[in-house]
């Protein structure tokens, strides 16, 4: 949107002549990777007075532009976004607002923060600030439960392959329970565990044990879950085929208390936490 005003208007006009202002800007606030071969930000404003006229976009900081566009001049990508966008876009027929956008090809994971434009003329400037959050699912989420020969229960949750930086919390009847934690960032991806351990009298004869993750920054959420009995059935001879066990699935989201599975989230705990 451009708007010229007769310059032979009076001067109490001069200051509404000489303003500029952004009126919306638009730039998604969560998505998933490999969802999108390009995603737009944009930044729409209007303006009384073209001399002058600059857009530039920032990332993170206000340090370096990542985007400077002078009219009549082509566009220019830099730092962060140098070859990653598509710098023949337009996003309007107006010749004073028609490169003010960022078209970001392939939109990956580095691109997660805080993006600035910034609109100036030699009399007047105006800026936006809004976040983008490039979010990658979890390759993998796992809980085991151990029951020690002492007469604890340790719990293990782990995630791996996520991103933005996740969060997981481990609880005994909806009660959170004081746990360790190690994070570690793969391949620009995050690996998190956390473990608790609880002593089994302190628990109900039936609890749900759950492992809560979330990514705050992505507004996502999962979770897994397991019933422990305090009291394991007494041991029988039984059936061939068949077996007793101190853990009960609940609707598929459970995971058995493998010692495959038990050795491996262990060695992971401890090489995150050495590391």
């Amino acid at each position: 949107m451009f708007v010229i005003f007769d310059n032979d208007k009076s001067d109490e006009n001069l200051v509404s002549v000489s303003s500029v202002r952004i009126i919306s800007m638009r730039v998604p606030e969560v998505l998933q990777y490999g969802t999108r071969e390009a995603v737009t930000l944009d930044c729409d404003y209007i303006t009384k007075n073209v001399t002058g006229l600059v857009v530039k976009w920032f990332f993170s900081d206000r340090s370096q532009p990542v985007y400077q566009w002078i009219p009549p001049q082509k566009p220019q990508a830099l730092g962060i976004l140098k070859n990653k966008l598509d710098l023949n876009y337009k996003i309007s027929h107006n010749p004073y607002t028609q490169h003010r956008a960022l078209r970001i090809v392939q939109p990956s994971t580095e691109l997660t923060g805080n993006y600035t434009c910034v609109v100036s003329t030699f009399l007047a400037e105006d800026e936006r600030t809004r976040p983008m959050t490039i979010f990658v699912p979890e390759k993998r989420f796992d809980m085991i439960m151990d029951r020690l020969s002492d007469g604890y229960l340790n719990i293990i949750c782990s995630v791996e392959g996520v991103f933005p930086q996740p969060e997981l919390v481990i609880l005994a009847g909806n009660r959170p329970l004081n746990a360790k934690s190690s994070l570690n960032m793969i391949d620009g991806r995050y690996t998190a565990l956390t473990s608790a351990v609880v002593k089994i009298d302190y628990l109900p004869p039936t609890v749900e044990i759950l492992c809560d993750m979330q990514v705050p920054l992505a507004n996502y959420f999962s979770r897994k879950r397991d019933i422990f009995y305090r009291d394991p059935p007494p041991t029988t001879l039984d059936p061939p085929g068949t077996s007793n066990s101190q853990f009960a699935k609940d609707d598929g989201h459970s995971t058995q208390c493998r010692l495959t599975l038990i050795i491996v989230m262990l060695f992971m705990y401890f090489s995150l936490r050495y590391s």
